[in-house]
């Protein structure tokens, strides 16, 4: 497996796809090396089969433009329950070496996603130190959380605009997930899910005066090379609607 200047690590396939997928295609298109990777294989789903959901995932991934898509076959339900998932989270961060990680914010309702984000950022940092585990140490430059369920107040919000058709396409890739065969049975209606994730979007695109963002949360400052909102000067044309002046 090559290295990767992204990792997105989803607990679920469709985890990416759903919250940072719009970011993924952006970053495949500027020419950087992308991984999605899954911890789960999502077996405990209300809806469709283990051959579904990594059949999905793969064509989804194509979509976004990863390069590859590993799963670490963590169990479903159970993220973070036993010491070995750090460890097979730190193998991966150390054998691809991404400069940024991507991960499903630490609050959520869905205690996988909430697990995952924070197994994310400890191994993240964990990796790091030399005398534990096997490999070379490591430790990604940033670790961003992006939205699933649990709302919060970005700490930067990605235009995802001009992708977004593609990342719909990624999502919607999960057939099984958010098919119309799938109806409303189960703990989560699929069509009502997908507008709210679509009305996020646009929410989060009007706060920086855009159509469509996805947002993200940082545990700290996030580095920048100038004022931000000095690319718009150039000729980027504002949305006529901006929540934020």
């Amino acid at each position: 497996m090559n290295t990767a200047d992204v990792l997105a690590i989803g607990a679920h396939p469709d985890d990416v796809e759903v919250g940072c997928g719009g970011t993924i295609i952006l970053a495949a298109d500027a020419d950087l090396d992308v991984v999605v990777a899954t911890l789960t294989s999502g077996e405990t789903a209300s809806r469709g089969t283990l051959d579904d959901r990594e059949h999905e995932g793969e064509r989804a991934a194509e979509i976004l433009g990863a390069t590859t898509y590993p799963s670490l076959g963590l169990p479903d339900g159970r993220v973070g329950v036993d010491p070995a998932h750090r460890t097979a989270l730190l193998e991966l961060i150390r054998e691809l070496e991404p400069r940024i990680v991507l991960a499903p914010y630490e609050q959520d309702r869905h205690p996988d996603h909430a697990a995952a984000g924070r197994l994310v950022r400890e191994t993240s940092f964990l990796a790091g130190l030399p005398r534990l585990g096997e490999g070379t140490p490591h430790r990604p430059a940033h670790v961003y959380h992006y939205m699933v369920h649990h709302p919060f107040p970005p700490s930067f919000v990605v235009d995802v605009s001009r992708v977004w058709d593609r990342k719909w396409r990624a999502v919607r890739a999960h057939e099984s997930q958010f098919g119309p065969e799938g109806g409303s049975r189960g703990p989560v209606d699929p069509g009502r899910f997908l507008q709210v994730v679509e009305a996020w979007a646009t929410v989060h695109g009007a706060m920086i005066g855009v159509e469509r963002g996805e947002a993200f949360h940082s545990s700290g400052p996030v580095p920048v090379t100038s004022l931000p909102g000095l690319a718009r000067l150039e000729g980027e044309a504002p949305s006529r609607y901006q929540i934020f002046h």
